[in-house]
């Protein structure tokens, strides 16, 4: 595995090596600007947008608003099954006597 990653490094070395020596040194200066310009706003741009998105987390948690689970109403008559299970019960406790 370590030779396999070697010799990966050192395709991706000897293509990069062989592209650079192809170019002027005008050419390479150029290159080397634009490549800082466009990093540099990359980076300056994922900055401000993520300072921004802070704040606009923030700003959403304080509207946000939460509903308490409201107690539920629940109907009651005669033929429960809790009755049921009580009559149950008795029934059994009178045939073991």
């Amino acid at each position: 595995m370590k030779k396999l990653i070697n010799k990966f490094l050192d395709w991706v070395d000897y293509g990069l090596r062989r592209m650079c020596g192809e170019l002027t040194p005008e050419k390479r200066l150029i290159t080397i600007l634009a490549m800082c310009v466009i990093f540099g706003i990359g980076s300056i741009y994922m900055t401000v947008s993520s300072i921004y998105n802070i704040g606009k987390r923030d700003a959403e948690q304080k509207y946000l608003e939460l509903e308490h689970i409201k107690r539920l109403e629940l109907q009651y008559s005669n033929d429960s099954i809790k009755q049921l299970n009580r009559k149950e019960y008795e029934r059994q406790s009178d045939e073991r006597e």
